[in-house]
């Protein structure tokens, strides 16, 4: 039977991996920095893969498709709701625009990849 913690009926392993996640911090300054700095050319790479012809219509869906998900009614709902609301647009956009990468021919993802980082 697992010990418990001083948090209610909370078991101490949960807890401690809790306080593990807040003490990774995976947003820390520096990387939410980053991130920003670094969103406009991750713009321009998923614009160019979809404008690109040799990548499938099926994979061309996929970024539409999650958009459609957000809004929908139930998900429109959540946005009420202080945390969840902001955290289903991050979790479907993320998984949405990961899906659509996937999707995507690799050599062709490497290909503009490149060509935004040297600035064409």
């Amino acid at each position: 039977m697992p010990s418990h913690s001083g948090y209610g009926s909370v078991p101490v392993r949960e807890v401690a991996v809790w306080r593990e996640l807040l003490r990774a911090r995976l947003f820390s300054p520096t990387r939410l920095q980053k991130l920003l700095i670094h969103s406009p050319q991750f713009v321009r790479v998923f614009y160019r893969l979809m404008k690109d012809s040799r990548v499938s219509w099926l994979a061309k869906l996929v970024p539409l498709l999650g958009l459609m998900l957000l809004i929908t009614p139930p998900a429109l709902e959540l946005d009420f709701v202080p945390i969840l609301g902001e955290l289903d647009w991050l979790l479907v956009g993320y998984l949405t625009l990961k899906l659509f990468l996937w999707m995507c021919p690799p050599d062709v993802v490497r290909e503009h990849v490149a060509q935004v980082a040297r600035g064409a």
